[in-house]
């Protein structure tokens, strides 16, 4: 019988902490849900500006030399795009593109982290250079190779203006020039700037 009076007051102490907690919250002004939505709104918009200061070049990027002029290749000539790059070819590999067509992909570097890929099939022109900011000389170079192969591909003033664009962080994906060459997916991230072009 004893239990009986220690189960009673236990419950007694529950429904009176219970009874504590069906106090409402103070409400919000409107001024205050305003100023909440508006400090909720500036932390994402830091947030997504964290992310896209991180997915660009975090290094020093070589500007365009518009002193040494670039000759336009002919996208159809796999010829002309391989010796425009002005490096020669370390390996070649073959393969299929995203649609299953036979492609050839060209490399002209033996370091994985620097260097330049092309990669060209029947659809498609595919660029890629890759780049580690721990060697800025040899990140120059890459990015050198880039904008060489960029400005014959597209011409010098296309091929020069998207590849300042995206060297800045820029993204592009499509871009139809004057003379029918569409470029597509053109961006560069923390380690690889890459684009290509249809044939």
């Amino acid at each position: 019988m004893k239990i009986l009076p220690i189960i009673l007051l236990s419950s007694l102490g529950l429904i009176a902490c219970s009874n504590n907690n069906n106090e409402k919250p103070a409400e919000k002004t409107q001024t205050e849900i305003d100023q909440d939505a508006l400090d909720y709104r500036e932390k994402i918009n830091k947030q997504q500006q964290a992310l896209a200061d991180e997915d660009r070049p975090q290094v020093e990027v070589p500007a365009v030399d518009y002193t040494s002029p670039v000759a336009k290749v002919d996208i159809h000539n796999d010829q002309e795009i391989v010796a425009a790059v002005g490096l020669p070819v370390v390996e070649k590999e073959k393969g299929s593109n995203q649609n299953g067509e036979p492609m050839t992909t060209y490399y002209f570097s033996q370091d994985l982290g620097n260097g330049l890929e092309l990669s060209l099939s029947r659809e498609f022109v595919d660029i890629a250079w890759k780049y580690n900011g721990k060697d800025q000389a040899k990140t120059n170079a890459v990015f050198e190779s880039g904008q060489q192969i960029t400005r014959a591909l597209l011409g010098g003033k296309d091929g020069a203006a998207l590849y300042e664009n995206i060297s800045k962080g820029g993204k592009v994906d499509f871009l139809s020039l004057d003379d029918g060459t569409e470029i597509k997916n053109a961006r560069c991230g923390a380690n690889m700037c890459r684009y290509q072009v249809s044939r």
